[in-house]
């Protein structure tokens, strides 16, 4: 991957039961295609399905943000695509940015905070990546070194006043 294109994890074509009463994708719609391609993003850093049962080790969403910027409609071509803005021992921030295929005009986005977490332990915790997950992580961080991170990132939810 070169630092100037996206990571694409995840396509998807835009369901019959996504359109909601305005013709085009429902909100929550949208939260489940970024939800799919946070489980392929688990697959891509060695937290998949069987190594989760194997170790007792997954993520757990602390907080998403959605930022929706073009409808989309039934039978659309969806790409999701992953950068890793930061991690630390036990978290990570990525933005998940979704493009029409036929186009790349970009739909919406989905900020998002995880935390990984050990349910071998009771309770359930927060821990460390485990070791193949960190060094992922790294090499994801390294390859994608040179990106901006996007504007809107970091941005939270305001109304835009006139002064």
């Amino acid at each position: 991957m070169r630092v100037d294109e996206p990571w694409t994890i995840f396509q998807a074509k835009v369901e019959a039961e996504w359109i909601d009463y305005n013709g085009h994708m429902n909100d929550a719609a949208y939260a489940t295609v970024f939800s799919r391609a946070v489980d392929v993003l688990m697959d891509r850093i060695h937290l998949d399905a069987a190594e989760r049962r194997a170790t007792k080790r997954t993520l757990f969403t602390l907080q998403t943000m959605l930022h929706y910027f073009r409808e989309a409609s039934l039978g659309q071509a969806l790409s999701v695509s992953c950068h890793l803005l930061e991690h630390d021992e036990k978290r990570m921030r990525v933005w998940l940015e979704m493009r029409r295929r036929d186009d790349g005009e970009r739909l919406a986005a989905s900020e998002q905070l995880l935390l990984s977490i050990d349910q071998g332990q009771t309770p359930t915790r927060a821990a460390p990546w485990p070791a193949e997950t960190r060094a992922a992580l790294e090499a994801l961080q390294k390859a994608q070194a040179g990106r901006a991170h996007p504007t809107e990132a970091g941005a939270g939810i305001a109304l835009k006043r006139k002064s």
